[in-house]
C-alpha cells in the first residue's frame, strides 16, 4: 500500500483539478487515475471518527422532561 499523502490546499487543489477534468472527459494519463482512485479510496479516521460524532450530535432527540420555552427570550420592535 502507497503511503498516505498530507492533505493540504495543493492535495485538494490537485484531486478538483483532476476530478473536474474527468467529468469534462479530458483524457487522464494512467498515473493520474491511479492516484484519483487512491485518493478516493482513503479513508481518514479522524475525519470519519468527527463525522460520527457531528451525526451522533445532531440526532439526539430532547427527553420529554427537558421542557421547551413557551416565553420568547425577547421582544422585537418593530
Amino acid at each position: 500500500r502507497k503511503p498516505k499523502r498530507v492533505k493540504d490546499s495543493a492535495y485538494h487543489k490537485e484531486k478538483m483539478l483532476l476530478c473536474k477534468q474527468a467529468e469534462q472527459g479530458v483524457p487522464l494519463q494512467a498515473e493520474q487515475y491511479d492516484w484519483l482512485a487512491d485518493a478516493n479510496e482513503e479513508v481518514d479516521e479522524h475525519e470519519l471518527e468527527a463525522h460520527y460524532s457531528y451525526m451522533a450530535k445532531i440526532q439526539e432527540v430532547p427527553t420529554a422532561d427537558s421542557g421547551t420555552d413557551s416565553e420568547p427570550l425577547e421582544q422585537v420592535q418593530n
